[in-house]
């Protein structure tokens, strides 16, 4: 069971390869949480421990990332690392995905969603402690699963993993008018 650790992340999926399958508790509370598992990416893109932040003064659940500190957990120290996506048909694969508490289970839900979101209700994401065989000291390693997008949030997109190439320069191709008018005034002289 790791705590911070460095891992690549130059794209989601290097992400993906270097973290499916291991565990990751980073507070010490309740063994592998999905926040641990967000709190490890935090660090790695370059927040201090700690983030995403639940609430002002922490002790939270997972949906309130989103609800209470969406603002704080985009940018740190004057960079903007993500981008907020409020729209569920918007999600792409290696956002992080934000669930709301619900009856069955109050402290909501962060993964990364595993695909471009299709329509359907569900999104295959990597998280922690979605299924899986529980860990002694509470949670589950990370792991693939389908989940039900009923109680989406809003989803937080690493500029890095998203960013669009530059659209090249098109310069257009002008007559040589120069070259042109000289030839007419040699032709007219003649």
């Amino acid at each position: 069971m790791a705590g911070y650790v460095s891992l690549g992340h130059q794209t989601y999926i290097e992400w993906r390869t270097n973290t499916l399958g291991r565990q990751f508790d980073v507070d010490g509370v309740y063994g592998c949480q999905c926040w641990d598992y967000a709190s490890v990416f935090w660090w790695n893109v370059g927040f201090p421990q700690g983030y995403p932040i639940t609430r002002p003064g922490g002790d939270g659940q997972a949906w309130m990332c989103w609800t209470y500190s969406r603002d704080i957990n985009k940018a740190y120290n004057g960079t903007t690392y993500f981008d907020l996506i409020y729209n569920l048909s918007e999600v792409q694969a290696g956002d992080v995905v934000v669930l709301n508490g619900t009856t069955s289970n109050p402290a909501g839900h962060i993964a990364f969603a595993d695909e471009n979101y299709d329509g359907s209700g569900y999104l295959w994401c990597i998280g922690q402690n979605q299924g899986g065989t529980p860990i002694p000291g509470g949670g589950t390693a990370v792991t693939r699963n389908r989940l039900g997008m009923g109680d989406f949030l809003g989803a937080f997109r690493y500029r890095e993993w998203h960013t669009t190439p530059p659209t090249p320069t098109v310069y257009k191709k002008r007559f040589p008018w120069v070259i042109y008018m000289g030839k007419l005034r040699n032709e007219r002289e003649e």
